[in-house]
């Protein structure tokens, strides 16, 4: 094997290494932002549903990623035209959800995105809510302390629903009153973990149309050896 194909051979290799290690943290990112304590309960109650759903499509992807990764190496370091081909093809299905998990993500867990006016809609009908309804008032309160911020817009939202400002929406220790409202800090919030992940699903698609390029011309270079091989063998059994 010429030394060209062995550094292609190499750098297929490598680069699904890379991206099998990018996918696990991918996955254990997603998985972890699904099960993060408070904001669980948060997402629950705020119904943002469609957050979660970026999550199961980056974690499916994840988990593709690794079963990627193990036939690209495997592929790559044996020559083994069926792997390279199979992890190839899960690719191409791979790089769809990266994609669409993606979009679902900064969509719905952007501070400039769809989840500004769905926050806003939702913490104006928890006000108005939380006056009777005690689940309402316990994560509006939650949301409101952890976060440090209070009402929707501002604090004003509560003196437009004639309701007193509550003592979440005050500073633990100076007792002043939050002036940023919970959709901005909480946009904010939520946008911070959307963009690592987003970003990892994004790079790791790149890295993946690179991979795709390589991963084919390195099964057209084995399949040239192999036509040369036996090319050579029929004409040395024709000779003989």
């Amino acid at each position: 094997m010429a030394f060209s194909d062995t550094c292609l051979m190499f750098s297929v290799a490598i680069m699904n290494l890379i991206c099998g290690v990018l996918g696990a943290l991918m996955f254990c990112l997603a998985i972890w932002m699904r099960l993060e304590t408070g904001v669980r309960d948060w997402v629950r109650e705020l119904e943002m549903f469609q957050y979660w759903n970026g999550l199961y499509i980056l974690m499916a992807a994840g988990a593709i990623i690794l079963i990627i990764a193990f036939c690209g190496c495997c592929g790559a370091l044996t020559n083994n035209i069926l792997l390279l081909i199979i992890g190839g093809g899960l690719m191409l299905v791979c790089l769809i959800l990266e994609v669409a998990g993606g979009t679902v993500i900064l969509l719905n867990g952007t501070e400039s995105s769809q989840l500004t006016p769905f926050l806003q809609t939702t913490l104006n009908k928890l006000i108005l809510d939380s006056n009777y309804d005690a689940n309402a008032n316990y994560y509006l309160q939650t949301v409101q302390e952890k976060v440090g911020c209070c009402g929707s817009r501002s604090y004003m939202d509560y003196g437009k629903s004639n309701l007193p400002i509550p003592d979440s929406c005050r500073d633990a220790i100076s007792g002043n009153v939050y002036h940023e409202g919970c959709v901005e800090k909480f946009s904010i919030f939520i946008e911070k973990r959307a963009g690592w992940i987003a970003g990892i699903a994004i790079f790791v698609a790149v890295l993946q149309l690179l991979l795709i390029c390589f991963t084919f011309a390195y099964i057209r270079t084995i399949r040239y050896h192999d036509d040369s091989g036996r090319k050579q063998r029929y004409e040395g059994v024709a000779q003989s």
